[in-house]
């Protein structure tokens, strides 16, 4: 049954095919064609070649690779660190000062126990009060403990200055010392005007020129005396074999500075040796002016470098110092 209903549904198409005239016609290839091969897709077109990139701008030889720059924690700091660094270092340097610690008297402020020696001006090492007192002591009494107690000029024993003039320390015996000092509370009644002026002396004296000038009358021995104790002074005088600072026997130079003289005790100038060693650890600025607050050290990137920064800081400084030469453009 169903194969009758598909033969009578093809005979209808067929008639209604025909019925509207057209007409199916399968054409035939032509030998030229059977013989030409199946078209082949093109190929596709190679890429377009990239675009060339200008090449970066050659760096001259010594400056900083990309990425670094120099640091500048001074002006000839040539370090090469990272823009952080570089900012940290400028940081550092502008706090420099209210990081440094202060005292009211300075960089050589004592610590507590200590105050300033004062064996001379400005001396500034840190001792005890005990210690002070002895060196003020000590000063005081400087010119009767040295063997030649009047300078280069005290004399020798048993003799004393003439001071026939002010200034005249010529050594002479206390006899001659006192004849000076009579001819020269005599001297007017022995002038006369005359020939050499109003200071002529009178019959029987010459002037005694102990100095050029000298013109008090006295007799041509006591002129003669004068002249030969002159010529002796050199002789006269005390010699002391370190100068005339020579101290008397048991005294020794302080020494607590160069050509301190002062003669004091061996005990006392031992003692002033130790504290000039421990001075500088007895200072509340024990690092000089340029002393840190509690938490700050030097920054230390080149020698002399006192600003204070952290520690942490510091160690960055010191890594960025040891990698500089790899950060070099060669």
């Amino acid at each position: 049954m169903k194969v009758r209903k598909f033969f009578l549904l093809v005979f209808a198409v067929i008639g209604l095919v025909g019925l509207l005239g057209c007409k199916i016609e399968i054409k035939p290839l032509t030998p030229t064609e059977q013989q030409q091969p199946a078209q082949q897709p093109a190929p596709p077109a190679p890429p377009a070649p990239p675009t060339p990139q200008p090449s970066p701008p050659s760096l001259p030889s010594g400056s900083c690779k990309p990425g670094f720059v120099w640091r500048e924690a001074s002006p000839t700091d040539k370090v090469c660190v990272t823009p952080e660094a570089r900012a940290q270092a400028q940081a550092d340097n502008a706090a420099a000062a209210s990081r440094r610690a202060e005292a009211p008297y300075g960089p050589d402020t004592c610590i507590a126990g200590y105050v300033w020696r004062d064996a001379f001006p400005n001396d500034h090492v840190c001792v005890t009060p005990a210690v002070r007192t002895q060196a003020a002591a000590d000063n005081a009494a400087a010119a009767s403990r040295k063997l030649l107690l009047y300078g280069p000029d005290t004399c020798k024993q048993g003799y004393v200055w003439r001071d026939a003039f002010p200034g005249d320390h010529v050594c002479v015996t206390p006899a001659v010392r006192a004849q000076a000092a009579a001819d020269n509370a005599a001297a007017a009644s022995r002038w006369v005007s005359g020939a050499y002026g109003p200071h002529t002396c009178v019959s029987g004296y010459v002037w005694r020129e102990a100095r050029p000038g000298d013109d008090v009358c006295v007799t041509p021995a006591q002129r003669t005396q004068t002249a030969n104790e002159n010529a002796a002074a050199a002789s006269n005088r005390a010699e002391a074999l370190y100068g005339p600072d020579t101290c008397m026997p048991g005294y020794v130079w302080r020494d607590a500075s160069a050509n301190d003289h002062v003669c004091v005790t061996p005990d006392v100038r031992a003692q002033a040796t130790a504290d000039n060693a421990a001075a500088a650890s007895r200072k509340l600025l024990q690092y000089g002016p340029d002393t840190c607050k509690q938490g700050y050290v030097w920054r230390e990137a080149f020698p002399g470098d006192h600003v204070c920064v952290t520690p942490e800081v510091r160690t960055q400084t010191q890594q960025d110092n040891a990698l500089a030469p790899s950060r070099i453009v060669p």
